[in-house]
């Protein structure tokens, strides 16, 4: 099997293994990538559990977006030669670089955007696999290869705060609530402070153990909302007001409604959480109405930021090693989603190995 590649194959709810196949080619501007970490995202393991959205029966592919490796190989049209054996962190947007929205600058909105772990793209969960080069981001050789997988969710973060830039202004100065302490959540806050500088960044969470770690990264307050009212704790830490600004992490369902509850009137609510089903968001339209909402939708990230994220992370402006809770083999990779889908062990961040 050496000169195979193995991968993990999802192909419907639970239904998930190995399979060794050809090894991809590589042509043109394309990159092979020996695939040496890739981390798990929670909505892979929501696609594990409950199937890929509007994708027929039976549709098959390999997961795993948020990626790092080593350059194995390079197409005969790859600019820059010296990419050969570097570590990279990955884009894995495939965007089309011509439509008007990539010419504009937004080419998270390409009119052919696809995406690697969603049919027809495959993702990391393979030993190799091939991207464009302009998908590939150099990291410093300082910075530990794993901390690389963690460059697309925190340029999830940055296009949030981008989006809430775009209706209030700078969030310096301002009053922010963060709803999930999730890995994407706990990234978010961080992001938030490194970019903006609010006044104060509230988190809710109902896992003691994130609102723990989000206390330890910088969270002003942490609030339980299971074991006390947000709402009555938010109204007595802004004196009656209510927040600027809501980002809801979460993606569950009543987490939505507690977003535009919870800030003031004329206040904006930031959606990145994807629910589980996914036909509305549950906010009311009385309170919409009432308070005169903004509702913002965050559409993944901007791949023109990606090298903003990887120097991000390098500089430690973001904290990634305390996310990183546990690793495991390719062999290995349902009990890791298990794991995730169970919240235990205290369980953040967790990185497959394809070589080990």
């Amino acid at each position: 099997m050496n000169n195979k590649n193995k991968s993990v194959i999802l192909c419907g709810p639970w239904d998930m293994g190995i399979q060794y196949r050809e090894m991809p080619s590589v042509k043109g501007d394309d990159i092979l990538i020996k695939s040496t970490h890739t981390c798990i995202c929670a909505t892979e393991v929501k696609y594990w559990y409950y199937g890929m959205p509007n994708v027929p029966d039976g549709t098959c592919v390999v997961q795993g977006h948020e990626l790092a490796g080593i350059v194995a190989d390079i197409g005969e049209d790859v600019k820059d030669k010296s990419l050969a054996e570097a570590k990279v962190a990955i884009d894995p947007s495939i965007w089309c670089g011509k439509c008007d929205m990539c010419v504009s600058g937004s080419p998270n909105l390409c009119r052919e955007l696809k995406f690697m772990s969603l049919p027809p793209v495959d993702g990391g969960y393979q030993q190799y696999y091939t991207v464009p080069e302009r998908n590939v981001h150099r990291i410093p050789d300082d910075m530990p290869l794993e901390w690389g997988t963690i460059a697309e969710p925190v340029n999830v973060g940055i296009n949030a705060m981008s989006s809430a830039e775009k209706i209030i202004g700078s969030l310096s100065g301002k009053i922010i609530a963060v709803i999930g302490a999730g890995p994407q959540g706990l990234l978010l806050m961080q992001t938030a402070r490194a970019i903006s500088d609010p006044e104060k960044v509230y988190v809710l969470e109902p896992l003691n153990y994130r609102l723990d770690l989000a206390k330890e990264l910088g969270a002003d307050e942490i609030i339980n909302p299971d074991t006390e009212s947000p709402m009555e704790k938010i109204i007595d830490l802004t004196n009656g007001k209510g927040v600027d600004v809501t980002f809801e992490v979460s993606g569950d369902e009543k987490a939505y409604q507690l977003s535009a509850e919870l800030v003031k009137p004329g206040g904006t609510v930031i959606v990145v959480g994807i629910p589980t089903v996914q036909d509305h968001i549950p906010i009311k339209a009385i309170t919409a109405r009432r308070t005169g909402l903004t509702i913002s939708f965050v559409r993944r990230f901007n791949p023109l930021d990606f090298p903003k994220a990887v120097d991000m992370i390098a500089s430690g402006k973001v904290e990634v090693e305390k996310l990183i809770t546990h690793r495991f083999p390719l062999d290995e990779i349902t009990p890791a989603f298990e794991m995730l889908h169970d919240y235990s062990d205290n369980v953040i961040k967790t990185i497959i190995l394809p070589h080990d």
